[in-house]
């Protein structure tokens, strides 16, 4: 890496974890001179310069000249100071360095909030802590703020916000290190560079133990636990609060695996923990992805940045991929390069993820869905042909989930989903032409005008793959019925006004809520919406409204939420419902659900049917070699439906597993 690439590295590195992540691009502007956060450049070591001082100046400004036209046209330019701070090391109060701090106080003072006292001592004390403690216990911080005035129940919040300023560093919604802060963040950013960078230690030479391992990482992107011990450890200061070794790389790997820098591989033969770093896998020189049409046995997304690309975008999606594979029980080894990864699926299709640069600039990802070639006995392969719908509407699914997490706020800088345009791909390969993947699932047909007219094309090939086949359509709302299983009569749902509408969705919400039953409904409804509004409902409010947003529920329309109380059995709800909303029909027990499958219904009566022993069991067969702990059953369900153990076709497989724990599936 070259020091130009190096200062890049550092600029997209400030712009996609302080701005992307945050969604803050449009909001934070200093003085309307500057984006924030700003980023100053500063040249050090003026003083080793050689010539006269006109002569210094010019090679100054050269090496600035050079950085500034690198960022021309890229959205992190607008962060970066356009001073040119050039430091004599030598000289103890350098003319560079006190405009710079006249600089960064004005960009400061421009910045602040206002906080409490109490918490500005607790900072004082947490900088002085990190001076020397990597981290700290949540309950030893605790105990610190405590002593700063600062009420237990408070805590989270002043931990939240000196994360977000960069004092410290805390993730609540990390199980495994929701008790851990990172108070010594300078310390953690060695640790990690010292993986993702292409560096080789100084003393590599001197623990000949450690050869055969630095070789495998150089090679290969595959770190040990011995040498990331190695790694981590050495010339690293630890106070007796940091704990034992195997504390500070647990949780060293945990914050890489959290950042998507890292994931597991599968455990070898010797029982050595490895992790493939991604960053340092070699590049495929021989077999790059490229933009072309599909062929028989394949599906193409392609992932278009609307102004950036991040460089995580790759990594993260090749880690979860990856992670996912392994959770579904596949022990094969992907083939994995920084430019290109291909990665099991299911027993019958794999993926391929690649990088593609268009002049000289990263510029978007291809996601390949493929059906492998399947071999008859006698010899002779079977025709290919083109990958599963279901499998294609997965990976969709899964695909957007993990680019939420890169791209949390489109409105800011997004992403689209693309395809290859159907009219001129045959003719545009030089200057190729994609069309948005949403619109041409929701219409009948694309246009193109790229062969001087506008010509359409129908969507329908591109919609077999990634659209389920059409369910029942609900009638208008005066035809609209319920049947009753006990005694076949019809009764006739009356359309609610506004009002009645919003009552209805409140005490409906607030009874589901109060059970604890979020979870069920995600199951319930996981046919009804896609994975990410799921995960990131956190309310049954929540999942109201995703419901009236895709047209299940309306005013016209609240058939739904009675075959939800009717398969969910929450008897109790409609005469809760009816006390607010007179209109609410009556639900009778033996009602026949007419909105949900019988396969989800099946799913439904089996999760109601578990015990906590039995969630156990099924958490210690499916998850090895470490349980995941699932807080209840619906939350396993979800796991093992996301990882297609369970699914429609493999029910009959997933049954006769239930039969060997003593289980039946109702």
């Amino acid at each position: 890496m070259t020091n130009l690439q190096s200062i890049l590295f550092w600029i997209r590195s400030i712009f996609e974890h302080a701005v992307l992540l945050h969604g803050s691009e449009a909001k934070n502007v200093i003085n309307r001179m500057i984006a924030s956060p700003t980023i100053s450049l500063i040249g050090t070591h003026k003083d080793l310069l050689q010539g006269s001082d006109a002569e210094k100046q010019a090679k100054i400004d050269d090496i600035f000249d050079r950085i500034l036209k690198a960022i021309e046209g890229e959205p992190y330019e607008r962060h970066v100071d356009r001073e040119r701070y050039a430091v004599d090391n030598t000289t103890a109060l350098d003319e560079g360095i006190q405009r710079l701090k006249r600089n960064v106080g004005g960009f400061m003072k421009a910045m602040a909030r206002t906080v409490p006292i109490k918490w500005v001592e607790f900072q004082i004390k947490v900088l002085e802590i990190g001076k020397t403690t990597l981290g700290m216990s949540l309950d030893e911080i605790t105990k610190i703020a405590d002593q700063c005035g600062i009420n237990e129940d408070k805590v989270i919040h002043v931990l939240n916000y000196l994360n977000d300023i960069g004092v410290i560093l805390y993730s609540a919604t990390n199980k495994k290190l929701k008790n851990t802060v990172i108070t010594k963040i300078h310390a953690l950013i060695k640790i990690f560079m010292k993986i993702i960078t292409v560096v080789e230690p100084d003393d590599v030479d001197k623990y000949p133990v450690m050869i055969k391992d630095w070789r495998k990482f150089s090679n290969e992107g595959i770190l040990t636990k011995p040498l990331a011990e190695h790694l981590w450890t050495s010339g690293l200061t630890v106070s007796k609060s940091d704990g034992d070794v195997d504390k500070i790389v647990d949780c060293s790997i945990e914050l890489m695996k959290m950042f998507g820098l890292l994931f597991e591989k599968n455990k070898s033969d010797d029982s050595t923990r490895q992790f493939v770093v991604p960053s340092r896998m070699k590049a495929n020189p021989n077999d790059r992805l490229e933009i072309k049409k599909d062929d028989k046995q394949t599906v193409s997304i392609y992932v278009t940045p609307k102004d950036f690309l991040p460089d995580a975008v790759y990594d993260v999606l090749v880690v979860r991929f990856v992670s996912l594979s392994q959770d579904r029980g596949f022990r094969e080894d992907p083939k994995l390069f920084q430019n290109q990864a291909e990665i099991k699926f299911s027993d019958t299709h794999y993926l391929k993820l690649g990088r593609i640069s268009i002049d000289n600039k990263p510029s978007l990802i291809k996601l390949e869905i493929s059906k492998m070639k399947v071999k008859k006995a006698e010899g002779a392969y079977k025709q290919v042909c083109k990958p599963d719908p279901d499998v294609c509407i997965k990976v969709l699914d899964f695909l957007k989930q993990y680019l939420d997490e890169v791209y949390p706020s489109k409105k800011i800088l997004g992403y689209a989903l693309q395809i290859l345009c159907l009219v001129c791909s045959d003719d545009c390969m030089e200057k190729p032409h994609f069309q948005d993947l949403e619109i041409c699932l929701k219409g009948d047909n694309m246009t193109c005008d790229r062969k001087g007219e506008f010509i359409g094309s129908e969507t329908t090939e591109i919609q077999k793959f990634f659209v389920a086949e059409k369910k029942r359509k609900i009638p208008p709302s005066d035809e609209f019925t319920t049947k009753k299983l006990k005694t076949g009569e019809q009764t006739a749902i009356e359309e609610l006004s506004a009002k009645e509408f919003k009552v209805l969705k409140a005490v409906f919400s607030q009874g589901y809520d109060s059970d604890d039953s979020l979870n069920m409904l995600k199951v319930l409804f996981r046919d009804k919406m896609d994975i990410n509004e799921l995960s990131l409902a956190t309310n049954v409010m929540d999942l109201l409204n995703n419901l009236i947003k895709r047209n299940h529920l309306s005013l016209q329309n609240i058939g739904l939420l009675c075959d939800v109380i009717s398969v969910t059995k929450h008897w109790y709800l409609p005469t809760k419902i009816k006390e607010k909303v007179p209109k609410f029909p009556d639900v009778m027990k033996g009602t026949i659900s007419t909105e949900f499958t019988s396969h989800r219904q099946k799913l439904m009566n089996f999760g109601m049917s578990l015990s906590k022993a039995d969630v156990t069991k099924i958490d210690g067969l499916y998850n090895e070699p470490y349980k995941k702990d699932y807080t209840d059953s619906w939350s396993m369900i979800s796991d093992l439906e996301k990882r297609l153990i369970i699914s429609e076709e493999n029910m009959e497989e997933f049954a006769d597993m239930m039969k060997n724990l003593g289980l039946t599936l109702v």
